[in-house]
């Protein structure tokens, strides 16, 4: 794709891996991070290699954003234009081709978590808010939840009945995203069983972030949360999860986290959210849900 603007020409191609530094150079001064985001956006390119665009100016690359399309909708996440190309209609023009990527698909829906600042935008485009994300961070840890014989770490062998328990509550089968996870980090993941042995919740424990996160009883999440609290973290663990659950905030707060930001879960496309959101504790990120 191209398009003519005042200051030079847009181009729109698929993102690569081979464009990961230059993707980066983008991502710290849109958000304002200090660390490198490479890993991460890695991970999604593998999860969905054509999901992905770059934008560039003249070819100069200034912005990117992506979907991961599980069929019954799609996550679109790391929307992001360099400050300085700022202002000049390249996020519409991301947006625009992205979506008609969905459309080509016939993804009927497509689900973000948009800033205030980036709302207006996705307005445009057709979506309408449904509900929140909240954004919990740990500041203190001197409490944590006692210890539950009824978790056990996870093996490779629980992931295909993992992805069944959880594609009920997401909305959409992901194991996928749970083989990337676990064979990220195979030491930081949790399942909880019932009495009879049954999967009644999971969570993945990232080094920075707590998420993917399930589970079918706050007991269940409680005691998920003792396990992954045991482990170390490289900061003060963050967590997204939809206003939707009203046991989450107050489960977290009970253990040190307490609320840092919100923003607004948007949806384009068929009425209704997916899935049973109020069992979801923890995304695995703004990217993917």
């Amino acid at each position: 794709m191209e398009k003519m603007i005042a200051a030079g020409q847009i181009t729109i191609r698929r993102l690569t891996e081979t464009d990961l530094d230059a993707a980066d150079a983008i991502l710290i001064p849109a958000y304002g991070i200090a660390r490198s985001r490479k890993r991460e956006l890695r991970r999604y390119l593998t999860l969905q290699p054509d999901g992905w665009l770059l934008a560039a100016i003249d070819g100069q690359p200034v912005g990117l954003v992506g979907a991961t399309d599980y069929g019954p909708f799609a996550y679109i996440g790391l929307m992001a234009v360099h400050p300085a190309a700022q202002r000049r209609g390249i996020g519409m023009a991301l947006m625009q081709q992205l979506l008609e990527w969905l459309d080509e698909r016939d993804c009927p829906v497509a689900l973000l978590d948009a800033s205030d600042s980036g709302a207006p935008l996705y307005e445009k485009l057709g979506f309408v808010d449904q509900e929140k994300a909240l954004v919990f961070r740990q500041d203190d840890c001197a409490l944590r939840p006692r210890p539950s014989d009824r978790v056990a770490p996870m093996q490779a062998a629980d992931l295909a009945a993992l992805a069944d328990f959880d594609a009920p509550i997401f909305g959409a089968r992901r194991q996928a995203v749970f083989d990337a996870y676990f064979a990220d980090h195979p030491d930081r993941a949790f399942v909880a069983r019932d009495e009879a042995g049954q999967i009644s919740g999971y969570l993945f424990a990232q080094p920075q972030a707590l998420g993917p996160w399930a589970a079918r009883e706050p007991a269940d999440a409680e005691a998920l949360l003792a396990a992954a609290l045991a482990l170390q973290f490289e900061d003060a663990p963050r967590v997204i999860f939809p206003s939707s659950n009203v046991h989450a905030g107050g489960l977290l707060m009970r253990y040190g986290f307490s609320p840092q930001r919100s923003l607004r879960h948007m949806r384009r496309g068929d009425e209704g959210a997916p899935g049973r959101r109020a069992m979801l504790y923890g995304q695995a990120s703004f990217a993917i849900g």
